[in-house]
């Protein structure tokens, strides 16, 4: 019989604090290259139309974004298959040598897929004010990322400062992310549409082939400076249709296959030369409210808050996960991850959780008269959750409430206006504690905030408080600020998180590897292995 796995992978310790001195030593012995190496197939169910890793900021990307490009820290899986442990990657070092400045010490024996050593340049403009930041930034989503970075300055060939506004004892954390994938000064000479088609990175793999509408090709970077790539090629092949994937997977096409719906894991009980996995991972499915009036919506209900707290008070979440899910995954309180070890709660309860009869009390303090209200979803992109909006659409009919599904081909057409519900996820990943999740994405920076498809204007009172915890550093008063900046978010409910996100991969036989908490799959040195 098949093997299934079902794993919840979390994060229980505090990040590294990086205060000081910030070091690893790595081995970068190499074996010649195997001219008799595997090449993997993989099948997809889509892929990013631009391989510029922060202008293609996806869980599309993310999927494989770590065999073109390394980070400059690593969230080392190896040595901790949580991803909690955060060690240099293209630095040798960290060094706050003031409380506002860092010092990055370049590591050396690296280079490019084009064959160029890396410098100090190529990681100061990886993380430019003309990259991310500026006013003008080629790739503007990074400014959430680098909020209250003022200077970024190869101060040497192999040396680079970042200053900030204020301390940031855990800096270098940020740079596990997308915004940290190394990419070449001034992308080789490419212009950032060019870089995106036919990319040059320092990781194992360079890319030699790339149609976004049918495949990326991945041959072996026998220079790589961790070490000599397992595998000879990877290819990343579109099959859209769940079942056409899974026939590949048996016939032989295919080595790995993922984006598993839930309702098809008995099929595979039929295979016992298949493993499929079922991995929790560190990103949860959730909705946006509108909160805004709109040119195209001038008369949104959902400028009222009672009314967004009586939509989340009618869903019974817990019950829709247990029935979709089993015990693979769990509905969480907001922002109460257990991944962030120190600041979680295991007491901790949402401010409003189910209750139908709060719900109907929040309902009469509104003047919601039936009004339909548009959710935008775009189809098959989160498993389960066209699944989980239409018991939703239920629970809120049974309320009072006339929820409409509109369920589309991708997020262009998702993202038009008018809507009043936006599906969406957000990860949990990124500096160990909430600062990404609760402040960077809902922040004044963030996408919720700035981007076309806008939905709230945070108050006040919730840019204070984020602010202020952004900038603490006793670590009790950090959490204080947490506390109250959360309270502050679910006193305006501008979204609901509906369950921690399952990975769902399946694998044959002879292929030694399986996924980790994460939608990253890494297939580098020490990753992987292929009966052959």
């Amino acid at each position: 019989m098949m093997r299934i796995v079902r794993e919840t992978r979390l994060v229980v310790a505090f990040a590294v604090l990086l205060v000081g001195l910030f070091v690893l030593s790595a081995t970068t012995d190499r074996a010649s290259a195997q001219d008799d190496r595997p090449t993997l197939r993989i099948a997809v169910d889509t892929l990013w139309p631009t391989l510029e890793p922060v202008l293609g900021f996806s869980s599309s990307l993310a999927r494989f974004g770590l065999n073109i490009y390394d980070p400059i820290v690593l969230r080392d899986f190896r040595a901790d298959p949580t991803g909690n442990t955060r060690v240099p990657n293209l630095i040798e070092s960290a060094e706050q040598i003031s409380p506002t400045v860092w010092q990055l010490n370049v590591r050396e024996g690296i280079t490019f897929h084009n064959g160029e050593p890396m410098t100090a340049d190529d990681i100061a403009f990886s993380l430019s004010a003309e990259r991310l930041w500026g006013p003008d930034a080629i790739a503007p989503r990074g400014r959430s990322f680098m909020r209250g970075i003022n200077r970024v300055e190869a101060t040497g060939p192999m040396t680079v400062e970042i200053e900030t506004d204020f301390p940031d004892p855990v800096l270098p954390n940020r740079f596990t992310f997308q915004i940290g994938y190394l990419v070449p000064n001034d992308f080789a000479g490419m212009t950032p549409e060019e870089f995106g088609l036919a990319p040059v990175g320092t990781g194992p793999y360079r890319v030699t082939e790339f149609d976004s509408g049918e495949r990326l090709v991945m041959e072996a970077y026998d220079d790589y400076w961790g070490g000599t790539p397992p595998l000879a090629a990877i290819e990343w092949i579109i099959v859209p249709e769940p079942s056409a994937r899974l026939a590949g997977l048996v016939s032989g096409e295919f080595d790995i296959i993922v984006g598993i719906p839930s309702d098809q894991a008995p099929v595979f009980d039929n295979y016992d030369d298949i493993s499929l996995y079922q991995v929790t991972i560190d990103n949860y499915p959730m909705f946006a409210f509108n909160t805004l009036i709109t040119e195209e919506n001038p008369d949104n209900p959902l400028v009222d808050a009672n009314l967004r707290k009586a939509m989340v008070s009618s869903v019974d979440m817990d019950a829709i996960v247990s029935a979709l899910w089993g015990d693979v995954t769990f509905h969480p309180a907001p922002f109460n991850f257990q991944e962030y070890g120190v600041f979680y709660d295991p007491e901790g309860e949402a401010a409003y959780p189910y209750d139908p009869d709060r719900a109907q009390e929040l309902l009469a303090l509104t003047d919601y008269d039936g009004e339909e209200l548009q959710w935008h979803i775009t189809r098959g992109f989160y498993p389960n959750y066209e699944q989980a909006a239409e018991i939703m659409v239920e629970m809120w009919r049974e309320a009072g409430i006339n929820v409409r599904l509109d369920i589309v081909d991708n997020f262009r057409l998702a993202y038009e206006r008018p809507f009043h519900l936006l599906n969406m996820s957000m990860t949990s990943e990124f500096s160990g504690d909430p600062l990404r999740p609760l402040w960077i994405d809902w922040g004044p920076n963030s996408n919720r905030a700035n981007a076309a498809h806008r939905t709230w204007v945070p108050t006040d009172r919730f840019i204070e408080l984020g602010n202020a915890f952004q900038q603490e550093e006793d670590l009790d008063r950090r959490i204080e600020l947490y506390r109250e900046l959360l309270a502050e978010w679910e006193d305006i409910t501008p979204g609901f998180y509906l369950w921690r996100n399952v990975i769902s991969v399946a694998v044959r036989d002879g292929v030694n590897w399986a996924p980790f908490a994460t939608n990253t799959m890494l297939f580098g040195p020490g990753y992987i292995t292929v009966d052959q």
